[in-house]
C-alpha cells in the first residue's frame, strides 16, 4: 500500500501501473506476487483496478493508511 500511496501522492482513484509498483518494491517486472497482493487489497476494499489496467487506492485505503500512521 505504501508504494501505491507514494506513486499516487496518497490520492484515491489515481491509477498506477503494476510495473511502477514492482520497481518501487524491488520486484522484477511482471512479478506475479504484485497482482496477487493488489487483488488482496481489492478484496479488502483498500485498492481497486481501474479500467485502464492500473491500480489505485480507494478512500478506505487512504483512511487505513492514515490510521496506521497515527498508531505508529
Amino acid at each position: 500500500m505504501t508504494a501505491l500511496a507514494d506513486a499516487s501522492h496518497a490520492q484515491a482513484g489515481v491509477g498506477v501501473p503494476v510495473a511502477v509498483l514492482d520497481d518501487a518494491i524491488g520486484r522484477g517486472r511482471d512479478d506475479m506476487r504484485t497482482p496477487l497482493n493488489l487483488a488482496s487489497l481489492e478484496a479488502d476494499g483498500l485498492a481497486e483496478r481501474l479500467e485502464d489496467g492500473t491500480w489505485a487506492l480507494t478512500e478506505a485505503g487512504i483512511e487505513k493508511m492514515r490510521e496506521d500512521e497515527e498508531l505508529s
